[in-house]
């Protein structure tokens, strides 16, 4: 890639992983479709773009941030996070393995299909998700907790959305939308922290990627309250159903 296209991949990771709409799916898409790699190098690119944002997410709510570590012990939101966080590696981590395995002799179109059929279910998540509740963090059980963390780890699959996956199930578990968000949001940090962990033997030639990393965090920094607000307004789910459809139909086509 040259620095331009570095510059625009980036600015979409920093766009979309604010939106529910699968933010590596979209990107793994592009890296095969118009960028020509591998599904295996895409999905790996698409996590190690998440530094940018997860920079971002950490500069947005470090009041939270500092908050929770100074009350870790007493704090429900500390709380919500470390075993959640638990049960995302639980899940994460087995599902990660395998599809790493999985896409090394993948084809770029069949990726393509698979990706396009968990942005429809991802879309379908979505259209259908429960309305906001009246449940607030201190009010949250092991339980939500677990099922929260649950949903993030399956969400390393490209195509399925971690915001909108965690979003349907706190909403399911009748949570306020803006408590929802928060918790959806912070959540992310140490889960994209671990799927670093994880590429990093991957991503020795990511310094070449350098530009992308910072187009990431300075639009996610722009636009991160903006992209918030345009959240609990628009219907993403049409957006992830269309996306996931015209994918499975052109793949097909060229197979």
């Amino acid at each position: 890639m040259n620095f331009i296209e570095l510059l625009i991949v980036g600015a979409i990771q920093g766009f979309l992983e604010f939106l529910p709409v699968s933010s590596s799916g979209n990107l793994t898409l592009i890296f095969m479709n118009f960028l020509n790699m591998s599904p295996s190098e895409s999905f790996s690119l698409s996590l190690f773009l998440h530094l940018g944002t997860l920079a971002a997410v950490m500069a947005y709510f470090r009041r939270d941030i500092l908050s929770i570590l100074m009350n870790i012990k007493r704090d429900k939101l500390s709380h919500f996070l470390i075993v959640s966080t638990i049960f995302t590696g639980i899940i994460g981590v087995p599902i990660y393995i395998i599809l790493k395995s999985f896409l090394e002799n993948l084809r770029i179109d069949i990726g393509s299909i698979l990706i396009g059929v968990f942005l429809i279910i991802t879309g379908l998540i979505l259209k259908y998700k429960p309305n906001s509740g009246t449940r607030k963090i201190k009010d949250s059980n092991i339980l939500d907790m677990a099922i929260a963390g649950i949903a993030q780890g399956i969400s390393i699959i490209p195509g399925i959305s971690r915001s909108g996956s965690t979003l349907a199930v706190l909403l399911g578990r009748n949570f306020d939308k803006e408590d929802a968000l928060k918790i959806s949001f912070l959540m992310s940090i140490p889960a994209i922290a671990g799927s670093l962990v994880l590429e990093a033997k991957d991503t020795t030639f990511v310094l070449s990627y350098y530009p992308a990393l910072i187009s990431a965090f300075l639009t996610s920094i722009l636009g991160i309250k903006f992209l918030l607000e345009l959240a609990k307004r628009l219907n993403f789910s049409h957006f992830c159903i269309g996306l996931g459809l015209i994918t499975v139909v052109i793949s097909i086509v060229l197979l």
